[in-house]
């Protein structure tokens, strides 16, 4: 990690020294993000039969094969410093948030809960509950950009790339009333690459607009599963890991049947990947340039 931070920083005053501060472009924008491959994409729950009944279940693929991500949101922020008087090589920082199901509304139904009866009989009966899902990525980095028309100050494409620092979030809710939830969630840093690609069109010396589409790899380095046993993913715990490298960790949270008891399953090696399509706003800090006036003698 130490190394990392001093890459980082040594990269951070590699572009501010170099960069011509006279034509800084600060890109803001917001966009529409797709998960893809079959290790990012799926479905969280799952319909489950329990005797006569159909019950909603935690799918069993969840966590153990991918990460149930459904479409979403993502905003953005970056700084350009352009590394020639043309504007055609750049130096990028950028930070981004993106938050995925959007679009997906909480899921309800029945799942069956274990309890002793008067009779001191283990018995399952039915409640009803609520399920709710949200996984969320914040990152930072740096890349290089190039864009070889940007000296004729109207229409360019752009293209890049850049080294992410991945902080990635999941956050599971089952709630069996109408108020009160619990939660099992999961969180780890993880350190990847994205490409980036669009056109940017320059309305005036101060404002534009860019048209872009990015592809996220997002956890290429740093992948881990926790394999013991107090490393659990249960409801009600808060520091699970993703678990997105190839071994075995606990889970109670699987089946149609609310249950504590631990249970050992397999995790695939999964990659979490992403797209987006996005609209920004450039703003063109261009340094105006000083006039000499002569006095008349």
């Amino acid at each position: 990690m130490k190394l990392f931070k001093y890459l980082f920083l040594v990269l951070i005053f590699t572009a501010v020294s170099y960069s011509q501060f006279d034509k800084t472009i600060l890109q803001v924008g917001i966009g529409i993000i797709e998960p893809f491959g079959s290790t990012s994409k799926g479905t969280y729950y799952s319909n489950y039969n329990l005797g006569s009944y159909s019950v909603l279940g935690i799918d069993t693929n969840f966590m153990r094969n991918n990460y149930g991500l459904k479409t979403g949101l993502g905003f953005f922020g970056k700084a350009k410093f352009n590394f020639d008087k043309y504007a055609i090589t750049r130096g990028v920082l950028f930070a981004a948030f993106n938050t995925f199901n959007t679009f997906e509304p909480s899921k309800s139904g029945n799942i069956g809960v274990e309890v002793i009866n008067i009779n001191n009989q283990l018995d399952t009966v039915l409640t009803s509950v609520n399920y709710s899902y949200t996984f969320n990525t914040f990152s930072f980095g740096l890349g290089f950009e190039l864009a070889p028309t940007s000296f004729t100050s109207k229409v360019s494409p752009y293209f890049g790339a850049n080294i992410a620092f991945n902080l990635m979030n999941g956050r599971l809710s089952r709630t069996e009333n109408r108020y009160d939830s619990v939660t099992t969630s999961f969180s780890d840093f993880r350190i990847g690459v994205n490409f980036d690609a669009g056109l940017e069109f320059k309305i005036n010396k101060q404002f534009g607009l860019a048209l872009g589409v990015k592809y996220d790899l997002g956890n290429l380095l740093l992948k881990n599963t926790n394999s013991g046993i107090a490393d659990v993913i249960e409801w009600g715990k808060s520091n699970a890991s993703l678990n997105d490298e190839e071994g075995v960790f606990y889970s109670t949270i699987y089946g149609p049947v609310l249950t504590s008891v631990r249970r050992e399953v397999r995790s695939q090696k999964k990659d979490i990947n992403w797209g987006t399509i996005y609209l920004a706003a450039n703003i063109y800090l261009d340094k105006p340039k000083s006039t000499k006036t002569t006095k008349k003698k």
